[in-house]
């Protein structure tokens, strides 16, 4: 391996590993893992009108600021090209003749000092005492008009400097110059700076670097404080606009930021660092030293020679080999940066694999650890932009093409939920998705489901099973402990597929969502799934919005972006070539697929404010039967009445409003997750004397779960579910009671038997207890022979969901309505609701639309 005196140097890395830079897991630098945060993105972009004029020669304007941010005079702060320029222009305005450097330290101070001519003498500290130096010791070491370089935090070791001791010791010691580094100073709890000491004490300089903590390591800036005749001697040694106009913009969001910002990302590391502790410490042999920094030195006994160079050519994993700095030549010495505990689990194990496999003299495999399992992402700029579609079309591709395929999406806000055959609640959409893989659904699939039941509340629905409710702000900060159920659910799938397609939800640009993400693009980094983010042309502006939501994302997600899909596009693909090639020069990424608007194809998507399966332009029976569905403002599973629009025979549509009300043939009311409330919205909308009216006339109609509760007398909430009335008086139309209990009723129903000769068949999700009397009698029933529906002359109520969804039952239900309303039964028309057909045929314009080739690849799949 090529020998480097630092971290981070990717290029030379991949070539010694025989990857593509973006495979390498850097543990080298110690950098924040997430790159820069938002803030300085924009102030960068924001720089670009600032990238014509010269910058301020001596950074006067930032000097200004720092002097502000700080409480100290302006003439004490001299910015330079990251701490090291600063590091290297020390020696020179110093005139130094001799330097004192404890080591092992950062290699640049001697190389700073060497190159200037100045002696340098080597103090070397001690394990025991974790390699951090004695200021008191170090002080008797130094000559008057020599100069000691100090880290604090340490580095490489992490450790913490005895800050009282060395404040004694420099004011002790005036003679002395004093080079303290606190580079590393803004992860440490428990120190103290000593800045303010700097600007007042005529022999002390304090170095800061804003690359490390803030993730700029590339854009290089940091700056030091000292008296200021000595400052001033150190700016003029400094060459003219040092500083470019992107360093001073990204400094500057910097020292506007409130402190708020850098004490949750000191918490954050210090979390994670305490992971990477336990985890490297659990290795046999290990020794760990105690780091107030980013990163933490260790020393792993009876390490195999050259273990740096295996990890990075058997794992893509580098690791800082410290046998170069002086001290730690002989010891097995090695540093790693602070990352996420997902990538220090694969630190741990690649480490023990190389053990394993040098104890077994090369007979064990070169990588002990599972191998992520090829992982495709669909995320979108908005809702409603294709995602669980698109989703759906690539699980049955990756099927058709002989691969074990499951859907996953990590959380999914929606009322249309279903359950599975083990009872368990999930999102309807990922039920869909697993009948495109031809599986079994599994509430993995879908570990997290959120049912809203107000504009800011929700049911919260965990790997299946009701957890409680919960409003917006209070879920937003709780849900990350739902992060380990999310985990295990797709490792336990990652475990039983070969290939996972995930799905987002939202978009990953809602930067006011992106602190709690666990659905996009942190989902997709502990995944290591490629995204391909896809938009929706119809509405416009889709490559606008194709560059404002990669504008937002950090470095990491850029790597993990794949290409961008545009969807529903009416026209001719060639003409978009021009903004194909405008979004593969701005940002690299490539469009991946144009798929056309796709009509007549029936497959449920998430909750939408339309139905989404009218069939515009069909042509329609000259008597087709009128159907009204009732939308309540919560309404849920309205993919219960899709198949109905499949039928030429029936025209199907919204009533929202008395204005829309017409003189249906049938009403309808769907379910809804707010049953009460939806009432009184009803009722407010003027649409319950229509209802009655409609009955009173002896016509059809059909509530399902919640449209059934609403029939009745009244709706009992003792325990407050859904309301906070203990009754709401119901419609009255039929002789039930609902009363809302705690557990949740789950099922599926396979075989109901009902008025009508043909079975139907469903699945039911319901709070609600229903007592029936009087007229009112159970007239759908489950295998058990226990009751799931109930009706009175034409006024028919059940809690099947999915009841319209068997072809005979639907013919035979709309044939009986439409003979009850003077038109003619079709007995010989046979509509088939084919959702595993129309999978099909969604995998076949997908398929023809989008570069398959380039995605297979991406994903180092065999078709």
């Amino acid at each position: 391996m090529n020998s480097f005196s630092h971290g981070g140097d990717l290029k030379s890395l991949a070539a010694d590993a025989g990857r593509p830079e973006r495979e390498i897991l850097d543990f080298s630098v110690n950098l924040r893992p997430e790159g820069m945060p938002e803030f300085i993105a924009s102030a960068l972009w924001k720089a670009m009108d600032a990238a014509v004029p010269y910058p301020s020669p001596d950074m006067a304007e930032l000097r200004e600021l720092a002097a502000v941010h700080y409480g100290l005079p302006s003439g004490c702060f001299t910015f330079g090209n990251g701490a090291n320029e600063l590091i290297h222009a020390l020696p020179r305005a110093l005139e130094l003749k001799r330097a004192v450097i404890p080591e092992p330290a950062f290699s640049e101070y001697r190389l700073a000092c060497l190159r200037h001519g100045t002696d340098v003498l080597s103090i070397r500290t001690e394990e025991r005492n974790s390699f951090i130096p004695p200021p008191l010791l170090t002080a008797e070491q130094a000559a008057g008009g020599s100069a000691v370089f100090l880290a604090n935090p340490c580095n490489p070791s992490g450790g913490l400097l005895d800050v009282p001791a060395l404040r004694q010791a420099v004011r002790d010691r005036p003679g002395v110059i004093w080079i303290i580094d606190e580079s590393f100073i803004d992860y440490a709890d428990g120190t103290e700076s000593l800045l303010r000491d700097a600007a007042l004490l005529p022999n002390l300089v304090v170095l800061r670097s804003l690359t490390k903590f803030y993730g700029m390591a590339g854009v290089r800036c940091g700056f030091s404080v000292c008296a200021a005749p000595l400052a001033e001697r150190l700016r003029q040694s400094l060459p003219a606009w040092n500083v470019n106009a992107f360093a001073a913009a990204a400094a500057q969001a910097v020292l506007e930021q409130p402190p708020s910002w850098a004490d949750g990302e000191r918490a954050l590391n210090r979390e994670r660092r305490e992971d990477l502790f336990r985890r490297l410490s659990a290795l046999p042999g290990a020794a760990v030293l105690p780091s107030g920094a980013n990163f933490l030195l260790f020393r792993l006994a009876g390490a195999p020679s050259g273990l740096a160079a295996r990890l990075l050519k058997n794992h893509g994993i580098a690791l800082r080999d410290c046998s170069n700095y002086p001290g730690l030549e002989n010891g097995g010495w090695f540093r790693a940066g602070v990352r996420t505990p997902e990538e220090h689990a694969l630190l741990a194990e690649a480490l023990l694999a190389e053990a394993l496999r040098a104890e077994l003299k090369g007979n064990a495999p070169a990588i002990l650890r599972k191998l992520p399992k090829p992982a495709l992402m669909i995320q979108g700029t908005c809702s409603d932009a294709g995602k669980s579609v698109l989703t759906a079309a690539l699980c049955r591709i990756f099927l058709q093409d002989g691969h074990r395929v499951a859907p996953f999406k990590a959380q999914n806000m929606a009322l249309n939920s279903g359950v599975t055959a083990l009872g368990e609640e999930m999102g309807r959409a990922q039920m869909v998705q697993a009948q495109a893989c031809r599986i079994d659904p599994d509430a993995r699939m879908n570990p997290i489901l959120l049912k809203p039941h107000s504009n800011t509340g929700s049911q919260v629905i965990v790997l299946g099973r009701a957890v409680g409710h919960m409003e917006a702000r209070e879920y937003f900060t709780a849900k990350r402990r739902f992060w380990p159920d999310v985990r295990r659910a797709y490792d336990s799938l990652a475990d039983e597929y070969d290939v996972l397609c995930l799905e987002g939800a939202g978009s990953p640009g809602e930067i006011n969502l992106k602190s709690a993400d666990v659905v996009n693009m942190n989902m997709a980094r502990y995944a290591r799934a490629k995204v391909l983010l896809t938009g929706d042309i119809d509405r416009g502006g889709v490559y606008a919005s194709f560059l404002g939501t990669w504008m937002t994302f950090a470095p990491w997600e850029k790597e993990l972006l794949a290409g961008f899909v545009v969807n529903k596009f009416r026209g001719d693909p060639e003409l978009l070539a021009p903004a194909h090639d405008y979004m593969l020069d701005r940002t690299g990424k490539p469009v991946l697929g144009v798929i056309p608007m796709i009509r007549n194809i029936s497959i449920p998507e998430e909750d939408r404010a339309a139905l989404p399966f009218e069939h515009d332009g069909q042509a329609r029976h000259a008597d087709s039967l009128d159907v009204a569905v009732v939308m309540p403002a919560h309404v849920s599973n309205f993919t219960d009445f899709a198949p109905l629009a499949a039928e030429p025979d029936v025209r199907l549509r919204q009533v929202r409003t008395r204005e829309e009300w017409g003189n249906p043939d049938l009403v309808i009311l769907p379910g809804t997750k707010s049953v009460a409330a939806d009432l009184a919205g009803l009722r407010a909308a003027g649409l319950e004397e229509p209802i009655r009216r409609h009955a009173e006339q002896g016509k059809w109609m059909l509530g399902v779960c919640g449209g059934l509760q609403m029939l009745g007398t009244d709706i009992l909430d003792p325990l407050h579910m859904e309301s906070a009335e203990e009754r709401t008086p119901g419609l009255g139309l039929l002789e039930l009671s609902t009363t809302f209990a705690a557990a949740k009723t789950l099922l599926n129903v396979r075989r109901a038997s009902t008025p009508l000769a043909p079975p139907a068949a469903g699945y039911e999700i319901h709070h609600g207890v229903t007592r029936h009397e009087g007229a009112s009698v159970p007239i759908m029933f489950r295998e058990d022979g226990s009751p799931c529906g109930y009706g009175k002359g034409r006024i028919w109520a059940t809690y099947l969901h999915g009841i319209l969804d068997g072809d005979e039952f639907r013919r035979a239900f709309i044939n009986m309505v439409r003979v009850d309303s003077g038109l003619s039964p079709n007995p010989s028309l046979h509509a088939s609701y084919d959702l595993d057909g129309a999978l099909d045929h969604l995998a076949d314009v997908v398929r023809e639309h989008v570069d398959l080739k380039a995605i297979y690849r991406i994903l180092q799949l065999k078709r």
